[in-house]
């Protein structure tokens, strides 16, 4: 029953990742009326996401200590360079690897014995 109940934590991280596309990129929210802009706006909301989700990925996967909140905010902190750099892919590349780079250090589960987070309860057990 233990490792249910985690499980279904796991499911929540699901519902999280779209809570940070929502906030972070704001994918529901539009500035025009005109429907072919909103579909417009969308639709580069949704690659700006994922291109923040694969350098999450791409940074973050190999260590679960990581948050994607923290993670999705430090993206959209330094979003700047790589959207500059769209039209040079040597440019693009360069600003994609310096941003995973500062993936690192800030984005890590704070460690919590109150309410243990999900990964804790996956690495250790309730």
């Amino acid at each position: 029953m233990e490792k249910a109940l985690i499980l279904l934590r796991v499911r929540w991280q699901v519902e999280l990742l779209f809570k940070v596309w929502k906030s972070h990129a704001q994918v529901d929210a539009w500035r025009s009326r005109n429907p072919w802009r909103i579909l417009c706006e969308v639709y580069a909301k949704l690659i700006g996401v994922v291109i923040m989700h694969w350098t999450c990925l791409t940074s973050l996967w190999k260590h679960p200590k990581r948050s994607l909140f923290k993670a999705a905010h430090a993206v959209q902190k330094y979003a700047i360079a790589p959207a500059l750099a769209l039209p040079d892919r040597k440019k693009l590349t360069s600003a994609l690897t310096r941003l995973q780079s500062c993936l690192g250090a800030p984005c890590h589960v704070n460690r919590r014995k109150q309410h243990p987070s999900t990964y804790q309860l996956l690495l250790h057990g309730p």
